[in-house]
């Protein structure tokens, strides 16, 4: 039997999905933990979002993970597919030997996202980041003084806060002492008093940053300390009023250092639905 045969005669007797964790190294399914399971219309939507795509006639070398498992009426497994990253699935691997390239990946991990399986929307950090031209350069930080002003308009950094930063470098930042965080803290405050209002402004300014020194190593360590002094309420407001690339990239640089009851992921949801589209040149697996 084909895998698009095979495919549909696995899906037509599905009456349960449950994704569990682990991929093809990761040992017997049986007593796996399950991250999801989906019943009624959500199994016709997951359906589309994995079997709708194009078939490269090969596999990754990665073992992926989690893991998608087709329950009948009995609850029996009719069939397995492992998820590789941001949009490549692999129907029975071991007989198939043919991954897919879905049509919708943004889809795929939203759906996942919303259904409680964890680590789905990082998935989106090599997308965004090259989405938005992030990739870092050299000099991999910015530098201090007046070279480092234009890096600083270019994040939308209030220039309240410029005579503070521009002191030491982007590196630098990952090491401001106490007062110099209370200072620009108090800065920030006088003159966007709004926690909802600064929580847009840091959001865009860490999502602005360059991938991965920066972003994560530099500045973006200073920013994420200006943002634990607002609620992840606010934060999550913020991010859901303003729906921008750079907002999503900041809160998904947050969403890489600190936990999240689903709150985060929630708000950027819509943004990164709207960011990725299907791509209908990779919808013709059937």
């Amino acid at each position: 039997m084909s895998l698009i045969g095979w495919l549909g005669d696995a899906w037509s007797r599905s009456r349960v999905v449950r994704v569990v964790e682990g991929g093809e190294d990761a040992g017997p399914l049986p007593g796996r933990m399950v991250l999801a399971e989906l019943r009624g219309s959500s199994i016709a939507t997951l359906r589309s979002l994995t079997t709708n795509g194009r078939f490269t006639g090969d596999v990754c070398r990665c073992p992926g993970g989690p893991t998608i498992l087709l329950h009948d009426d009995l609850g029996e497994v009719v069939a397995g597919a492992s998820i590789h990253g941001f949009g490549h699935v692999s129907w029975n691997r071991p007989r198939f030997h043919n991954d897919l390239i879905v049509a919708d990946p943004a889809g795929l991990d939203l759906l996942l996202a919303a259904h409680g399986v964890p680590d789905q929307v990082p998935l989106f950090l090599g997308p965004l980041t090259d989405l938005l031209g992030l990739h870092e350069g050299h000099p991999q930080f910015r530098p201090a003084g007046p070279a480092g002003r234009r890096d600083l308009a270019e994040r939308g950094v209030p220039e309240t806060l410029h005579p503070v930063l521009l002191s030491h470098t982007g590196q630098q930042s990952a090491e401001t002492s106490v007062q110099q965080l209370d200072d620009l803290n108090s800065r920030l405050m006088t003159v966007t008093p709004s926690p909802v209002d600064r929580a847009v402004i840091l959001l865009s300014w860490l999502g602005r940053l360059p991938v991965p020194a920066e972003a994560y190593w530099g500045e973006g360590a200073l920013v994420r300390r200006l943002l634990a002094g607002i609620t992840r309420a606010d934060i999550a407001t913020a991010a859901g009023n303003t729906r921008t690339g750079h907002t999503a990239m900041g809160v998904m640089n947050l969403l890489l250092h600190t936990r999240d009851d689903h709150t985060l992921v929630t708000a950027i949801s819509p943004t990164l639905r709207l960011l990725f589209a299907p791509n209908p040149t990779t919808a013709d697996a059937g």
